[in-house]
This record gives structure tokens, C-alpha cells and sequence, in this order.
């Protein structure tokens, strides 16, 4: 199951972390590639509102679900240049005090236009696996304000939930909302929880023994009966 839900992390080895060990990480917290890796990438415009799946850029219905697995947030920075992402450099929230880059050893691309936000812009992200029963691993990072907002919001969240034990794995739809920004209307994601489950559940859905219903209503898995020896 875990190796499942973090595919998007291709290669990276994983930190053997525990629930305490991720919400204390979390705690210190408070595109030109669409597919890559066997992973589909999902991106938010806010000028429309806009999710955009994988390379033909499908639409993503806001009542489909997807579980977020929460030792796949990501955190790093993206560099934009003629509304394009040109360099990416990211990291595993968990592994922060080994991997970050600070925005001075960045990498110079410029010259930038200031005035229509082309430089390194710092960037948060997560990977979750759809339910539609094609199991895809999905990474969605956003660079807005608006939208590290909404992830950080999703973040305290997993870890006020993981610190009081309770399930902290959201099962969450893509979603938006407007606001008006220097009397323009722009758009933001909204992450809407369906219902958190505990990883054994999670790992129960993905193993077949649970489907979405019981998932969605906290259902226990079913127990496999231990093979009789003859």
C-alpha cells in the first residue's frame, strides 16, 4: 500500500517515519512534463479556475475522489518564465534539513519580467491515487500564494490529526473558489475532505478487501482467514 500510494516519488527512498515523527516535520512548516515515471501530473490555473490532468490536459470532475498520502508532501521551487515553468527543484517535506535549496544557491535564469511574476516562486505539493479504479498516482503541487494556502490549510490539518491519533490519510476532491484580487477576479483551489480514513483502511481499499462505500463510512477491512494447515 505505501508503495502505492508514493509512487510519484519514482526512485526516492522513503524515511521509515512514524505518525508523531511526520506531524513534528509538519509542525516545522507552520508543465512541461505532465507525465513522467508512470506518474500524471495535475495542475491549477488561477485565472480560470482550471484543473488540468495529465498531457491532454483533462478536466478533473470536483466529485471524483482521491487519497492524499501524507508522506508525499513536497515542498521546493519553481521557476517560470513567459508563463512557463523553465527548472524545478523539490524535495520530501520530511527530509528538509538534507535536501533544500535556499533561494539564494537557485539557479539564475533570468532576466525576469517582475511585473509578470517570472522567477523562482517557492512551491507545495502532494501525491494522491485516484479511485476510479485505474489506482493512477497523481502529483499536484501549486506556486500561488492562494494555492500554497489551501495545501498549508490541508498540512495543519493532517498534522493536528496525526499529533490527537486520529485518521489522518484525507480521502479529498479538486475543487475552486474565486476571490477578487486588485479588483480582478482570480480563482483558488479548494481541497474538499470527504472523510479521513486510517492507513490500514487505505491499504485494505487498495488490496480489494474494502471497497470506496465502506472507505467513505469507516467500515472496517475484512479480516483474510488464516489458511488451515493439512
Amino acid at each position: 500500500m505505501s508503495n502505492s500510494l508514493t509512487a510519484f516519488l519514482g526512485n526516492a527512498n522513503l524515511p521509515a517515519l512514524s505518525d508523531e515523527d511526520m506531524a513534528a516535520a509538519l509542525q516545522e512548516h507552520s508543465d512541461e512534463n505532465p507525465t513522467a515515471g508512470g506518474v500524471t501530473y495535475l495542475s491549477f490555473s488561477g485565472k480560470t479556475g482550471h484543473y488540468s490532468l495529465g498531457r491532454n490536459k483533462d478536466d478533473v470532475d470536483p466529485d471524483d475522489l482521491f487519497l492524499l498520502e501524507p508522506q508525499s508532501i513536497i515542498e521546493g521551487w519553481v521557476c517560470w518564465k513567459s508563463n512557463k515553468p523553465v527548472s524545478r527543484v523539490e524535495w520530501s517535506i520530511y527530509q528538509r534539513k538534507a535536501q533544500a535549496v535556499r533561494e539564494e544557491d537557485l539557479e539564475d535564469k533570468g532576466p525576469y519580467r517582475t511585473n509578470m511574476g517570472e522567477g523562482w516562486q517557492p512551491l507545495l505539493g502532494f501525491g494522491v491515487m485516484s479511485t476510479d479504479g485505474e489506482m493512477a498516482s497523481i502529483k499536484f503541487s501549486v506556486t500561488s500564494k492562494s494555492g500554497r494556502n489551501a495545501v498549508d490549510d490541508m498540512i495543519e490539518e493532517i498534522k493536528k490529526r496525526m499529533q490527537a491519533g486520529e485518521p489522518s490519510m484525507p480521502l479529498i476532491g479538486f475543487d475552486s473558489e474565486t476571490f477578487v484580487a486588485q479588483e480582478q477576479t482570480n480563482y483558488k483551489p479548494s481541497l474538499i475532505v470527504e472523510t479521513w480514513v486510517t492507513r490500514e483502511a487505505a491499504a485494505a481499499y487498495f488490496a480489494g478487501d474494502l471497497d470506496l462505500d465502506g472507505l467513505i463510512e469507516g467500515k472496517a477491512p475484512k479480516k483474510k482467514r488464516a489458511s488451515r494447515k493439512k
